[in-house]
């Protein structure tokens, strides 16, 4: 027969806190992060659109360095939590929609993506976004939403 004999722990608020701190920091530590430079990421999004669902499945964030060109590409989708460290170009593509916590250091050009209709509610770009020839640029009403919160140019 085994017996288990239970201890009674006291923890104090403060004990209690620092063990909540100690979990949190080890979860931020297993954090999945990858870090491309632009053109391997460019050579990889543009072979295959399996390939943004395979990154959004096994990495937190995705972090390209530097300017990120896809001009004219067959790109349909971007993986979530892209970081950017530059401009990202996108203009001339059949992109449908921006991916959730995107992030773009530079500016972010759009122009003449026919598909897009909205730039989403989660993204943060520090520089212009420019929408000219996009579905999004007639839309007065979306594009004075979104000019509260981002520099845009739609002209």
């Amino acid at each position: 027969m085994i017996f288990m004999v239970m201890k009674k722990i006291k923890l104090t608020e403060s004990d209690l806190y620092r063990i909540i701190k100690q979990v949190l920091l080890e979860q931020e530590e297993e954090k999945r992060t990858v870090t491309f430079d632009s053109e391997k990421f460019k050579m990889l999004i543009t072979s295959s659109e399996k390939i943004v669902k395979h990154l959004n499945n096994n990495f937190d964030e995705i972090i390209v360095n530097g300017n990120l060109n896809l001009y004219e590409t067959p790109i349909q989708s971007l993986p979530d939590n892209l970081h950017v460290g530059g401009y990202l170009e996108l203009r001339e593509t059949p992109i449908q929609s921006l991916p959730d916590n995107l992030h773009v250091v530079g500016n972010l050009y759009l122009n003449g993506c026919k598909n897009l209709k909205s730039l989403g509610d989660n993204i943060h770009v520090e520089g212009v976004i420019f929408i000219y020839g996009t579905p999004l640029s007639k839309n007065d009403e979306l594009v004075a939403k979104y000019e509260k919160k981002y520099t845009i140019d739609r002209y």
